[in-house]
């Protein structure tokens, strides 16, 4: 939806018949899609003051300040045109922002419809009425019933959105960079916002974010905000919008694909864990399952952890749990009464892990099904096969010093996000206080299991997507004309151990290869090694970056974009990028950087 009750007017937008087929079939795609009221805002917003006193103010019927150029119009599709979504064209003049109020609440796209043909009902209503004044007081009525509403709507439902989908006709003969900014209102829950670049590239243009990777930097139970932000656009051109909501796809290969390897196994507890069940039995009539001690070590000392999601009261569980010696096991249980589909999700976040690399157990084939038609990328096993666990090809992950550590590593980051969530100041300050120091060292041989292990499981952070196999890094080792380092990490709370593996062609002055563990991400750790090869390698003339641009990496590889670096060649995936010798290096000095030898 959008501002109606300000806008009225349409126009037939003469968009090519192509471009509107494209429009109608991924409309046609999405099952079930959020209601959003997008608006007109400024980048330089300080309302009211700023109307008095900005050169750029032009007041509309409300008060507010004009940013686009014709307001938002909706196009009128051709009589034959299959069912699309609204379209809307805008022209954004200088600082013009289309924004909303967050919901990834999804609804049936007919329900949607159905209330978007009462809202324009209701807006020719309210621009009938003549005197001005009683338009004005309903139209400020309006934005605030419509903000309101989405606010109170939120999360009550348990569909979770695939992504947030975003559907633009760029009628120029040029790329239109666009940002998208998603952040809480409160700041405390989102100190560092969801950001986004897009390329708006001439033609029709389609991008789907996927919704884990929002959720990472967004509480989206809380209220938020989605601002899209066109760079230098010139006013003459418009833009049309699409579908610009969250969505649940028909076919959304991504959300159904099960990892190769597992990184996590979520535990029901009653006649599964033990045999009997708690509530009935009471702890003394339970028994423990045979062997099951013995699989949980096995899981854990491979790097795999063990959670906990159990229909169940959680102190009297947790003391179960205790009585039993396992209560160590696990990392993050969600015990309550919640669907089991929330609590995987939950564990998801919590861990900052992909779903897809979870194995969840129950002996209820209710539960086993709700969480695969909830969430279809998630593996399933009837718990009555737990002792096939140590046996499964999906698990067959080399034991190394790391992996054994890992639940370790886990529960330190549980710590620094309680300390971040508790914390009053800005993000940036709060990474200052926990000391973080970045060691660079430069590749030994007793590095190469662990490099191993980290090629093979790092996804959102691998800027190459290369898996390296150990004969490959021998390679690396031992070929003069790459310069290989491994990336050590550990603040206040505890070591993170070898967190990145970096390779450089030195001939070339050329970065080929980079890879970090998602357990750093957000701590500006990649900005510190970056800054820190700059500072080397720019001596040495314009240093270079070659990288393979997938879904996965895609919205990690934003750091380049921080820094500033120049796209030379882009083609399929391929990135070429290049920073200049007579550029600033930038240098925010959170983390304290070591060189060893």
């Amino acid at each position: 939806m959008y501002e109606s009750e300000v806008y009225i007017k349409a126009t037939q937008g003469n968009l090519p018949q192509e471009i509107w087929k494209k429009f109608s079939e991924t409309y046609g795609s999405i099952k079930s899609r959020s209601m959003l009221h997008w608006t007109e805002h400024c980048t330089e917003c300080a309302m009211p003051s700023c109307f008095e006193t900005c050169d750029l103010y032009a007041p509309r019927i409300d008060g507010k300040c004009q940013r686009f150029v014709e307001g938002i119009e909706r196009v009128i599709p051709p009589y034959k045109i299959h069912k699309s979504s609204q379209i809307l064209k805008i022209q954004f003049k200088k600082w013009g922002v289309l924004a909303t109020q967050g919901n990834n609440e999804l609804y049936d796209c007919r329900e949607i419809e159905d209330l978007e043909e009462r809202e324009l009902k209701l807006a020719r209503f309210i621009h009938l009425i003549p005197p001005k004044f009683i338009r004005k007081k309903l139209i400020k009525k309006r934005y605030s019933q419509k903000k309101n509403k989405i606010i109170s709507d939120q999360n009550k439902g348990t569909k979770t959105p695939d992504g947030f989908l975003l559907e633009i006709y760029n009628p120029s003969e040029q790329m239109i960079p666009l940002g998208l900014v998603i952040r809480n209102d409160d700041q405390k829950y989102s100190k560092i916002p969801f950001q986004y670049r897009i390329e708006l590239k001439p033609g029709y243009n389609k991008e789907i974010i996927p919704f884990d990777e929002i959720a990472k930097r967004v509480k989206m139970e809380m209220p938020y905000r989605i601002n899209l932000i066109p760079e230098a656009i010139n006013s003459d051109i418009p833009l049309y919008f699409g579908t610009t909501e969250f969505v649940q796809l028909r076919n959304y290969k991504q959300a159904n694909q099960a990892a190769k390897k597992i990184k996590c196994i979520v535990w029901d507890l009653d006649n599964t864990m033990w045999s009997g069940t708690l509530v009935e039995d009471g702890i003394e009539r339970l028994k423990l399952k045979e062997g099951i001690k013995d699989i949980l070590k096995y899981v854990e000392e491979r790097g795999i952890i063990n959670s906990i999601a159990s229909k169940n009261n959680y102190d009297t569980a947790m003391e179960a749990l205790k009585h039993f010696g396992i209560n160590d096991f696990f990392l993050y249980p969600k015990i309550s009464w919640l669907p089991k589909s929330k609590s995987l999700k939950e564990i998801a976040l919590d861990l900052n892990i992909n779903i897809n690399t979870f194995l969840f157990i129950d002996d209820s084939e209710f539960e086993r099904k709700e969480i695969e038609m909830t969430l279809p990328q998630v593996r399933l096993m009837d718990a009555v096969h737990y002792q096939t666990i140590p046996d499964m090809e999906a698990l067959q992950i080399p034991m190394t010093s790391e992996s054994v550590k890992r639940k370790t590593f886990y529960a330190n980051e549980a710590k620094r996000k309680k300390l971040s969530d508790d914390y009053e100041g800005e993000y940036f300050d709060f990474l200052h206080t926990c000391n973080i120091e970045l060691e660079i060292e430069s590749l030994k041989k007793e590095h190469f299991e662990r490099v191993y292990e980290l090629t093979q499981r790092t996804n959102q952070m691998n800027f190459s997507g290369n898996r390296y196999t150990k004969d490959d890094i021998s390679e690396v080792y031992n070929n003069t004309d790459l310069s290989a380092y491994i990336l050590r990490c550990s603040d206040l709370f505890g070591d993170y151990g070898i967190i990145g593996f970096g390779i450089i062609k030195k001939s070339e002055n050329r970065l080929i290869d980079l890879m970090f563990s998602c357990r750093i991400q957000s701590k500006r750790v990649e900005h510190a090694f970056l800054t820190h090869i700059l500072e080397h390698y720019l001596k040495l003339g314009d240093f270079w970056v070659t990288y393979n641009h997938t879904e996965k990496n895609k919205f990690s590889a934003q750091v380049f974009n921080d820094f500033g670096f120049e796209i030379i060649q882009k083609e399929d995936d391929f990135r070429e990028l290049k920073f200049s010798q007579d550029r600033d290096i930038h240098n925010d000095k959170i983390i304290t950087v070591i060189e060893s030898k």
